[in-house]
C-alpha cells in the first residue's frame, strides 16, 4: 500500500498522516523551459527599453538585477502564470552596456537564478541636433529633491510668425515631438519620439502615458510606446489620425484629464459667427464686422467618445469682454480661416472635493470654477477688471500681502494641500478698452505662483510664489505648467519660453515693426524648488536651443515615482 494510502482510524489521524507522508515527497524542480533573452524594444520611439523573455513551467515572480557600470538597480515583478512572459525594462542610460541578472521564484520560495547574466548596449543618443533636445543641468540637488523621473514633453518650432511660415516651416514645428523621462541627475533615461507636436503629458490610473498631439488627438501609449488608445474630434477640419476614436467635436486641445470614472474632460474650441464684433484690441471705436469667434467648450467624453458633459462659454461669459491676443493667428493656422481667438482655454482640472471643474482661459486672464452638477459658477480669479456686474460678484477678493493677479496664465491644479497651482505668464496684464495698456517685456517676467482659496469667503491669497526678477524667472510668453508635489510639497515649474539676454519688443503678433516673442530663440527653463525657498531652484535643467537655429518648447511636465511597471506584456 502507498505510504499516502492507509487506513486510520480516525479522520483527524489520517489528515496528519497524509500530510506527514506527502510531504517527503521531492518537491517540483523549478526550471527555466527556454533560457531567458533580453532584446531592444521593437517599438524605435523608445529605443532605450529592453525586454526580457523568460518561460518557467509554473507560475513564477521575478526578480532582475541590473547594472550599467555606473549604478546598479533591481526590478521584481510579482507573480505571473506558468509560460512565456514578456517584461519591459526601461529606465536605461543611453550608450552603455547593462547587465541583467535574472532569478525566479515559485509558489513555494523555489529560487533559480539564470546561469549566466545577460547583456545589451543601450543605442546612444541622436546625433542630430535639431532632431533631439540638448541639455544643461544648471543644478541637481538630489536630497532635497521629490524623488522620481520627470516626463517633459518638447517641441521645435521655425523662427518668425505663425501666420508667414512657408510649408516646410510648419511641418517642421508640427511635425515632431519628444517626450524625456529625466532622472534626478537631470539625465535622460527614457524617451519617446512623436510624428505630432505634443501638449501635455500625464500617467493614467492604468500607469500607462497619457498626451495630446496638434492633430486633436489624444493618445495613450504604454512604457514601450505602443499605442493603446488615442481619440480623435470627429468634426473637425482635419481628418482624424488612423485608429482613433471619434469624439462628437470640433475640437479637443491643450491637455485632457482622466476623471475617478474613467472618462476624460477636456477643451473644445469651436467657431460662431457673431455680428457687429470688433475688428482691433486696440480700438474700441474701429469699425466693427460680423466675424467668426472661437470659444471653448469643456466637454466630458467616454472612453468609447461619447460626450456625456458639456459646459460653453458663450451660455456663460460675455463674448464681448476680450482680451489681448483675440486677433493672433493661433486658430488660423489650426485649421479655421480668419478665426478669433476669445477665450483660449488652456486647462482644465476636476477637483474631487467637490466635484467642480476648474478651467483656465488666457486671454480673459481667468480661472473659473464651476459646479459640475448645477453648472453654476462658484468663483472667479481674475482682476475686477471689464467683468458684467452679475459676474463680479463671483470674484475672488485678494486677501494677504504681495498679492498677485494671474494673467494669461496656464494650467490650474488642485494642488496636495487642497490649494490652486498655476503658471503665471504674465503677459499684457491688462484689458482692452478698459484705459489699461499692455505691459511690456521689461514688466512681464512670469512665474509659478499656489494659491489658498476659501470657496466659502470667496477670498483668495497667495501662498507661494516664484519671484519674478532675477535668475529664476523669464519672459516665458505662453505654454508653461507647475506642480506642487505629492511628498516634499516642493514645486515644480516649467518655463516653456525664456529668451536670455534677447529683447522682446513687442507681444502684439500683428506689428511686423518689432521684435515678437517668436522671432527670437528660446531656451526653456525646468526648475524644481523647495516650498519654502522660492529663491533658489533645487533642480534647474534647460533646454538649448541649437544654434539659435530654432525655438525650442517645453509645454508639459509630469513627475512619477517610477517608469517601471510591474506586469507582463500584453
Amino acid at each position: 500500500m502507498s505510504a499516502c494510502i492507509r487506513l486510520y482510524p480516525t479522520l483527524a489521524g489520517l489528515v496528519l498522516a497524509v500530510i506527514a507522508a506527502c510531504s517527503t515527497l521531492p518537491a517540483h524542480a523549478l526550471k527555466f523551459v527556454s533560457p531567458p533573452q533580453v532584446e531592444r524594444n521593437p517599438n524605435d520611439r523608445v529605443p532605450l527599453a529592453a525586454v526580457l523573455s523568460l518561460h518557467a513551467d509554473v507560475p513564477v515572480s521575478t526578480e532582475v538585477a541590473i547594472g550599467d557600470g555606473q549604478r546598479n538597480w533591481t526590478v521584481r515583478f510579482p507573480m505571473a502564470a506558468a509560460g512565456p512572459v514578456r517584461l519591459p525594462l526601461v529606465g536605461m542610460k543611453p550608450g552603455l552596456v547593462h547587465s541583467f541578472q535574472v532569478t525566479i521564484t515559485d509558489a513555494r520560495g523555489q529560487r533559480l537564478a539564470a546561469p549566466a547574466p545577460l547583456s545589451l548596449r543601450t543605442p546612444d543618443l541622436p546625433a542630430n541636433v535639431l532632431d533631439f533636445p540638448q541639455l544643461k543641468v544648471h543644478r541637481s540637488d538630489v536630497a532635497q529633491m521629490e524623488p522620481g523621473i520627470t516626463l517633459v514633453t518638447v517641441r521645435r518650432r521655425a523662427l518668425g510668425r505663425s501666420e508667414l511660415m512657408t510649408p516646410v516651416q510648419r511641418q517642421f514645428t508640427v511635425g515632431w515631438s519628444v517626450i524625456l523621462g529625466l532622472n534626478e541627475a537631470g539625465e535622460v533615461v527614457w524617451y519617446y519620439r512623436s510624428d505630432s507636436r505634443i501638449s501635455g503629458v500625464a500617467t493614467l490610473a492604468n500607469g500607462n502615458i497619457f498626451f495630446h498631439t496638434a492633430q486633436f488627438s489624444p493618445v495613450e501609449i504604454d512604457v514601450l510606446g505602443n499605442q493603446v488608445r488615442r481619440w480623435g474630434a470627429a468634426k473637425g477640419p482635419r481628418p482624424m489620425p488612423p485608429g482613433s476614436i471619434p469624439v462628437d467635436a470640433v475640437t479637443l486641445h491643450h491637455q485632457p484629464e482622466e476623471l475617478p470614472n474613467g472618462n476624460f474632460l477636456s477643451m473644445e474650441a469651436f467657431p460662431k459667427v457673431i455680428e457687429n464684433y470688433y475688428t482691433s484690441e486696440h480700438d474700441k471705436n474701429a469699425p466693427r464686422a460680423t466675424q467668426t469667434v472661437m470659444g471653448d467648450q469643456i466637454i466630458e467624453f467616454t472612453p468609447r467618445g461619447e460626450v456625456v458633459w458639456r459646459w460653453n462659454t458663450f451660455d456663460y461669459l460675455d463674448p464681448f469682454k476680450i482680451g489681448f491676443d483675440t486677433f493672433w493667428s493661433y486658430w488660423p493656422v489650426r485649421g479655421f480661416p480668419k478665426a478669433l481667438d476669445w477665450t483660449h482655454g488652456n486647462g482644465v482640472h476636476h477637483d474631487k472635493r467637490d466635484d467642480s471643474v476648474i478651467a483656465s482661459f488666457r486671454n480673459l486672464d481667468a480661472v473659473i470654477k464651476i459646479d459640475r452638477k448645477t453648472k453654476d459658477i462658484k468663483w472667479i480669479l481674475s482682476r475686477d477688471v471689464g467683468w458684467s456686474p452679475e459676474l463680479r460678484r463671483k470674484l475672488l477678493r485678494p486677501v494677504g500681502p504681495n498679492f498677485q493677479f494671474p494673467s494669461h496664465q496656464h494650467n490650474p491644479r488642485v494642488t496636495p494641500d487642497g490649494h490652486v497651482v498655476l503658471f503665471n505668464n504674465n503677459v499684457h496684464q491688462a484689458i482692452p478698452f478698459t484705459g489699461e495698456t499692455s505691459k511690456p517685456a521689461s514688466e512681464s517676467f512670469s512665474n509659478a505662483i499656489v494659491y489658498e482659496i476659501d470657496d466659502k469667503a470667496m477670498t483668495a491669497r497667495v501662498a507661494f510664489a516664484t519671484p519674478m526678477t532675477g535668475d529664476v524667472s523669464c519672459n516665458s510668453f505662453a505654454m508653461g505648467d507647475a506642480h506642487v508635489l505629492p511628498r516634499t510639497r516642493n514645486v515644480l515649474v516649467a518655463f516653456s519660453l525664456c529668451f536670455p539676454g534677447l529683447k522682446i519688443e513687442t507681444w502684439d503678433q500683428q506689428d511686423r515693426s518689432k521684435v515678437y516673442a517668436d522671432d527670437l530663440p528660446s531656451s526653456p527653463r525646468i526648475r524644481e524648488f523647495r516650498i519654502d525657498d522660492p529663491n533658489r531652484p533645487v533642480w534647474d535643467v534647460e533646454v538649448q536651443p541649437p544654434y539659435h537655429l530654432v525655438q525650442m518648447e517645453v509645454f508639459g511636465l509630469h513627475r512619477i515615482p517610477s517608469l517601471q511597471p510591474l506586469a507582463p506584456l500584453r
